[in-house]
């Protein structure tokens, strides 16, 4: 019986040892994940450091609603494959991100067109309008994301995404009162929404990873920067298009 005590007990303290090396090697990534999205942090683009500055003009916010339009009509997609990929807790999470953005009340897509009526675009102009390279690499990039690659990599990305939102949605809609004229509340209820859910999204991506992440570390940030990168190549896209439409 004695050695079965302490086979037993040699069991619970190499589990505990177990818990605190996956605790420890967790949180060593997600130091480099939040290092990684410091140093692409999408509010010091210079097409956002324009926005916050007054300095769009009312094309180039039409051109950015027309394209973005394009990353926030496939998100709830991407979502819905990778909840189809998972189980348990993290495919409920998923789950109840998945519903927000398809609230039938106000869905999200719906949102954004709100608020590119209130800087002319149509919704003619905003679903006929040609997605640019940068445009379709940021959806093909997240499709892929969620789709193909291990689980710990898509919520990453997800997470290296979402946990820059609240922020940029407050900055966006201080500069669109401030400079822009758009002030009524259904123009900006895209932003609205995004400042607060997303900082629950955030926690929650992070939880997880905390957690469970459990992949390969070099894999994980290698497929994070990939997002990252694509979510600036996006915004370089109708920069660079509106630095061209002044020459």
């Amino acid at each position: 019986m004695r050695g079965t005590n302490l086979a037993g007990a040699r069991g619970v303290v190499e589990r505990r040892g177990t818990r605190r090396r996956r605790a420890m090697a967790n949180t060593e990534l997600l130091k480099k994940l939040d290092a990684a999205i410091a140093e692409k942090n999408l509010l010091t683009h210079p097409f956002y450091q324009d926005w916050q500055a007054g300095k769009l003009s009312r094309e180039a916010l039409q051109l950015y609603a027309s394209q973005y339009y394009r990353h926030v009509e496939a998100f709830p997609g991407h979502l819905r494959v990778l909840a189809a990929r998972t189980e348990g807790s993290l495919q409920g999470l998923i789950r109840e991100n998945l519903a927000e953005e398809e609230n039938p009340v106000a869905p999200h897509p719906k949102l954004w067109r709100n608020f590119a009526a209130a800087v002319g675009v149509g919704e003619d102009d905003i679903t006929c309008c040609p997605a640019l390279p940068g445009t379709q690499a940021v959806v093909q990039k997240f499709r892929e994301i969620c789709g193909d690659r291990p689980v710990a990599e898509a919520v990453a990305a997800l997470y290296a995404y979402e946990s820059q939102v609240p922020e940029i949605a407050a900055t966006k809609m201080e500069g669109l009162k401030k400079f822009y004229g758009v002030t009524a509340p259904e123009e900006l209820a895209y932003f609205a929404v995004h400042q607060e859910t997303d900082k629950l999204h955030r926690a929650a991506w992070r939880g997880w990873l905390e957690e469970h992440s459990g992949g390969d570390e070099e894999e994980i940030l290698k497929t994070t920067n990939e997002a990252l990168d694509a979510l600036w190549g996006a915004l370089d896209a109708v920069h660079c298009e509106k630095q061209e439409a002044r020459m």
